[in-house]
């Protein structure tokens, strides 16, 4: 049985696009060096990742991943492609990063005491059932209207990200009353207690 200790080595994947739409639905802005002091509860964080689309319109974005990468995320990003309809229409197709993370976890498993996966995707199942053969400790937080009941009934721990809304707001944002529906759209730095939160969170 896991037993909580200061000296776990601890890795974050944060599945952006997943946490930013539940932390819309929360009615919040989301400050993501919070939340993973909070994740980490005072383990060792050896390495937070963060998966998004990108497009190059997306400029304010690019800010706000270079914001991540300057404060020991390493950020892993794909191209949002545009193509035209046979009427002429627009429509933009989102790359899927759920491989890139998956692979990125097993990667460091064998480095890792704790795995925190950040989202709420049921397609990342096998993942923590082969992170658990590794005998690698598995936590997953995200939205409890948002998170596959499978999800969280293979993980060893899971944490709904409502009940650390007051814990990892950015200090300061004024709550925007917005209407979100439902389902969903479409698709070494140990310590971040010093760094400055008014830029940690982005409404893209």
């Amino acid at each position: 049985m896991y037993t909580h200790n200061g000296m776990d080595r601890v890795a974050i994947f944060i599945d952006g696009e997943n946490i930013h739409y539940s932390a819309k639905h929360l009615n919040m802005r989301l400050d993501y060096l919070k939340l993973c002091s909070k994740l980490a509860a005072g383990r060792r964080l050896v390495r937070s990742y963060f998966y998004t689309a990108v497009s190059n319109q997306s400029e304010g974005k690019i800010d706000f991943i270079n914001f991540l990468k300057l404060n020991g995320f390493s950020v892993v990003t794909r191209e949002i492609k545009s193509f035209n309809d046979g009427d002429h229409s627009t429509r933009n197709v989102r790359g899927s990063l759920d491989m890139e993370m998956a692979i990125d976890a097993m990667d460091l498993a064998g480095k890792l005491d704790t795995v925190i996966l950040c989202t709420g995707d049921g397609d990342f199942k096998p993942l923590v059932v082969a992170l658990g053969r590794k005998g690698v400790h598995v936590e997953v937080c995200a939205l409890r209207e948002m998170t596959s009941t499978e999800l969280i009934a293979t993980a060893d721990v899971y944490t709904d990200l409502a009940s650390m809304k007051d814990d990892v707001a950015l200090a300061g944002a004024p709550v925007v009353p917005r209407e979100v529906r439902n389902e969903m759209p479409p698709s070494d730095n140990e310590d971040f207690n010093n760094f400055k939160t008014q830029n940690t969170s982005f409404d893209f």
